[in-house]
């Protein structure tokens, strides 16, 4: 058996339409729709609830095994996008941890102390991305998502 290299068209084609999939299916445009439609000041919490990887399974939204899931929020005024869905490197997710144990901590920061939020909630991930072996986006106003297979 002929092993499949990662960037052979037909599994690009297989991952894409996985991501087209989970993305477009009732649940996942529910969960976006739960962040959009809460208070200014819920929607990071609301995010945490709705869009990280474990909240969007007990959705009903199917995500293979082996696919990272990246849902990061994006509103004017913020330091840049908030990830909810996988953390850097196999990590918990930062954003999701800390609003599960201190509820609304990050909605607060974001006016008391906007230099301790966004190091809180915007860290960078480069070392994920050099590890990354491909990913897909798609998203509309406020929120996007992205999934890719590491190498």
């Amino acid at each position: 058996m002929t092993e499949v290299s990662f960037f052979d068209k037909n599994r690009l084609r297989d991952v894409t339409q996985q991501t087209i999939d989970l993305i477009t299916s009732p649940a996942f445009v529910e969960a976006m729709q739960a962040v959009r439609n809460a208070p200014p000041d819920q929607r990071l919490m609301e995010g945490s609830k709705q869009l990280s990887r474990e909240a969007l399974v007990e959705r009903g939204v199917q995500i293979p095994e082996d696919m990272r899931i990246s849902s990061r929020y994006f509103e004017q005024g913020l330091p840049g996008p908030v990830n909810f869905g996988d953390g850097a490197g196999g990590r918990s997710n930062i954003v999701n941890g800390l609003n599960e144990a201190a509820p609304g901590l990050l909605d607060r920061l974001r006016g008391t102390n906007p230099s301790l939020f966004k190091e809180l909630a915007t860290s960078p991930e480069e070392e994920d991305l050099l590890r990354l072996g491909g990913c897909v986006c798609a998203g509309g106003t406020s929120i996007c998502v992205g999934a890719g297979y590491y190498l």
